[in-house]
């Protein structure tokens, strides 16, 4: 996560221990363990629900493509049938054509 190297976290600690002291540095130190885990967890959150509403956005588009298909195969099956419909009424043989089922 953090590029940091043992030399710079050193560097830190020695800072922290003498602009805090060593009596509260046992308590600060839990204090930041405490904050860094729950901006992990709080970052862990955000990806989750943002993984979540890419999945529904992609499942709606799905499922609209899916609905344009199924509107596309019944237009095809009726104006199939309109000929059938025509060429019967002219007297007209027309070779048979296959429904589209979903």
């Amino acid at each position: 996560m953090f590029d940091i190297g043992f030399s710079e976290m050193f560097m830190v600690l020695v800072i922290a221990l003498i602009v805090i002291g060593p009596e509260r540095l046992p308590a600060v130190a839990k204090k930041m363990g405490k904050f860094i885990g729950k901006a992990k967890r709080s970052f862990e959150n955000v990806k989750r629900e943002i993984s979540s509403e890419l999945e529904t956005e992609e499942l709606n588009k799905r499922l609209a493509e899916n609905n344009i298909l199924k509107e596309t195969k019944e237009s095809v099956n009726e104006i199939s049938q309109e000929l059938k419909d025509i060429a019967k009424k002219g007297g007209e043989k027309i070779p048979e054509t296959k429904d589209w089922k979903s």
